[in-house]
């Protein structure tokens, strides 16, 4: 079967390797579509310092694919051939995982008629979940969603569903702010332009309840504007994965919250159904987010693309029905 692998630092390749064989407990998917976001995905091919023990070539390239269930294990109940279903595989034509409903990383069953092109964004839903939770934002209160990448985006549709009083979008990049404002986003600045803290603070009266820090990689420096917009009394939810160190500012947690966004997360693999209700119902607008959708055999240029410009993109989405 073809798979990505990411054969030395900033190439990747569509390579052979064996199709794998489902134990008992497990079930065999063909790929249909796999969910590729920027910030996740060159995390794994890029040497960054962070991640500087990594070696070449890495295997582990994707953690979001759709499917249709081929074969089922002996010991697995509840899934038969044809069942579509929604893995946290990796960008390769069979991936297998474990039946519904076990963890760590179920096959979540999808609706028949969910169309593929929305299906990958499913494996969010419990991070989505978790990370709201964690935010616990309340009617009427104003959010702030810093960096405007596939998390960011998908923090705003999330965040919508709490009826804020407003949600301000900040990115450095102009189709990812338009993304913002078209997933729900009412405003949407652009930090280059003007002055975000003092645009946040005359838009809310003082400051955003709430922040959420969805900026990560080498993009440190943005921390300490979460920190800023954020008035006292409020919270800041990092969740962003960072390559380089954070500043927590003199002076500005005194008076407010900062919460990591995975603590106490709860893996309970029911909360994929939930995401997957939301988005097949309509309520959470994924599908607005995706900016590419190619062959998997159009894959390297793709990771090109992202090494050359990796702030330009929304989700990109790989066919593996081709």
């Amino acid at each position: 079967m073809k798979k990505l692998v990411a054969v030395a630092a900033d190439r990747v390749e569509v390579v052979e390797v064996e199709t794998p064989r489902p134990a008992k407990d497990e079930v065999l998917v063909r790929g249909v579509r796999s969910l590729l976001s920027p910030g996740s995905e060159l995390k794994r091919v890029r040497p960054w310092p962070a991640y500087s023990s990594r070696g070449w070539p890495n295997y582990d390239l994707g953690y979001a694919m759709t499917g249709v269930v081929e074969e089922v294990g002996s010991e697995v109940g509840g899934l038969q051939p044809g069942d579509h279903v929604m893995t946290s595989g990796h960008h390769q034509q069979f991936v297998v995982t474990k039946g519904p409903m076990t963890l760590p990383d179920p096959a979540t069953p999808l609706p028949s008629d969910m169309s593929w092109d929305i299906a990958p964004f499913t494996l969010w839903s419990r991070s989505c979940i978790n990370w709201m939770n964690r935010a616990a934002i309340r009617h009427h209160e104003s959010v702030v969603v810093i960096g405007n990448g596939l998390v960011g985006l998908l923090m705003i549709m999330w965040a919508r569903l709490s009826n804020p009083r407003r949600i301000i979008a900040v990115d450095l990049f102009e189709r990812r702010r338009n993304l913002a404002a078209r997933v729900g986003a009412d405003v949407a600045l652009n930090p280059a332009e003007v002055d975000v803290v003092d645009a946040v603070q005359d838009i809310t009266g003082g400051g955003a309840e709430v922040t959420l820090h969805c900026v990560g990689g080498t993009g440190g420096k943005a921390f300490e504007t979460s920190q800023r917009v954020t008035r006292n009394g409020g919270r800041v939810v990092l969740i962003g994965h960072h390559a380089d160190s954070l500043t927590i500012l003199p002076h500005n947690f005194t008076g407010k919250d900062l919460l990591g966004a995975s603590v106490g997360y709860d893996n309970d693999p029911s909360l994929f159904l939930d995401g997957v209700k939301l988005i097949h119902e309509g309520k959470l607008p994924v599908g607005e987010t995706i900016t590419h959708k190619e062959p998997y055999t159009e894959a390297p240029k793709i990771y090109d693309m992202l090494i050359a410009s990796p702030d330009d993109s929304g989700a990109i989405l790989l066919e593996w029905d081709v």
